[in-house]
């Protein structure tokens, strides 16, 4: 490996290892989309080395981007030319799938680094958690913008959790029997923590994990994850205490630590009665989807839907209990629905349906189902929030795509460029 390439793929663990700890709290620090133009210089500098794989799915990302450029120009005079690039980015973020790609012979080292940022990632996240909620000042923390350095969005933790218990699991995180354990204990803890303040972050977990486990062909890891299983109680009668111990105040949405706050969420989740305000976090939703599915399958942006550059929550006259300035809705399937019309729509669910209907493969290997299960958790959040939109949730998303790749497509001899 020379030097440059060493040094890329450090900084790239570094980065990706800051978004994965303080998630939100560096959102604005801009460092996803450096590592992004840096790494799109080096794809631009080796062009004629690139290989092209003979893919469906690699082919229709170059699609989205090739749509992503012709909307911006399309919006252009119209909107700012900021706002035009920040909404393309639901798409141009898929270019680190071409840098992983052209870094192939390299993803063995990726891979290292990416299994040291996941060992570490229980305690990281306990430590932040418990320092935003108990010490004095805390939030007021910012290093990047008007949010504090601590602030993480739990429904992107419950994502982070899956993929490191799928680490474990797997034993592509080697621990000592004891830090096995404390590891155990503090992701049992942090699932509590993320399933109180959020739904969506304990759907994705359980849901991810049973697939995992019902499309899992490995007959020896299927009899270790059943092992596993016998010990989840006890390791709940440990994290439980430690959980009802925790004592913090009601976040802006009124949720709280507690038994009674996963009960209303369970609840709000199977329709029975639920709090108020899960009720009106959900209503708002289930309405602004049904705006967006009105005005493109029965409207008059069926074809073109309504382009980059606008925030939808102001054009469809959405009232949200939320703080912050929302652009998009709480879902990344109905925000290509709403900004590029039911064809690309249509097209979008084409290159889902490519890649979930690898499951189904009989020489689906364990790796390759733990990337495509890791991939499902990042697509399963951003069904519910604003996720791969921004560089928190994209970035390790399609970092996770381009390995996924990596051990799937096949090569062709040709080349991108001209030789």
């Amino acid at each position: 490996m020379s030097a440059v390439r060493k040094l890329y793929l450090d900084a790239y663990i570094l980065v990706l290892a800051l978004y994965v700890y303080f998630n939100k709290g560096i959102a604005y620090s801009y460092a996803a989309e450096i590592l992004l133009l840096i790494g799109v210089g080096i794809l631009v500098f080796n062009f004629r080395k690139i290989e092209l794989p003979l893919d469906r799915k690699v082919l229709l990302l170059l699609a989205f981007l090739l749509i992503g450029v012709l909307y911006i120009f399309r919006g252009m005079g119209k909107y700012p030319l900021i706002d035009l690039l920040r909404d393309s980015f639901m798409f141009n973020y898929a270019l680190f799938v071409f840098i992983i790609l052209y870094f192939k012979e390299e993803i063995p080292y990726l891979l290292q680094g990416i299994y040291r940022i996941y060992a570490w990632y229980p305690l990281v996240a306990t430590i932040s958690f418990l320092i935003l909620s108990y010490v004095p000042y805390a939030d007021e923390l910012k290093v990047f913008g008007n949010i504090s350095l601590l602030h993480y969005k739990y429904g992107d933790m419950g994502v982070h959790l899956l993929v490191t218990v799928l680490f474990l699991l797997n034993g592509k995180i080697k621990l000592a029997p004891r830090y096995f354990v404390a590891n155990a204990v503090l992701v049992m803890y942090l699932f509590l923590i993320a399933s109180s303040y959020s739904r969506a972050g304990m759907v994705c977990f359980i849901a991810t994990f049973l697939l995992f486990f019902y499309f899992s062909k490995d007959k020896i890891l299927k009899s270790q994850l059943i092992g596993y299983m016998r010990f989840v109680p006890l390791v709940l009668l440990i994290a439980l205490p430690i959980y009802l111990s925790t004592s913090v105040k009601e976040n802006f949405q009124g949720r709280k630590v507690g038994l009674d706050q996963l009960k209303e969420n369970v609840m709000s989740i199977t329709g029975s009665k639920a709090g108020t305000t899960l009720d009106d976090n959900k209503v708002w939703r289930l309405v602004w989807w049904g705006k967006i599915i009105e005005y493109t399958f029965g409207g008059e942006y069926f074809f073109q839907g309504k382009g980059l550059g606008m925030s939808l929550a102001e054009d469809d006259d959405i009232t949200m209990n939320e703080e912050g300035d929302l652009r998009s809705p709480h879902n990344f399937h109905l925000n290509v629905l709403a900004r590029f019309g039911v064809p690309i729509f249509f097209v979008w669910c084409y290159w889902l349906f490519l890649n979930f209907k690898i499951f189904r493969k009989k020489e689906l290997s364990s790796d390759s189902l733990i990337y495509l299960s890791i991939v499902t958790v990042f697509l399963l959040n951003a069904s519910f929030d604003v996720f791969l939109e921004g560089p928190m949730g994209a970035f390790p998303f399609w970092t996770f795509v381009g390995i996924f790749y990596s051990s799937e497509i096949n090569y062709s001899s040709k080349k991108l460029g001209v030789s």
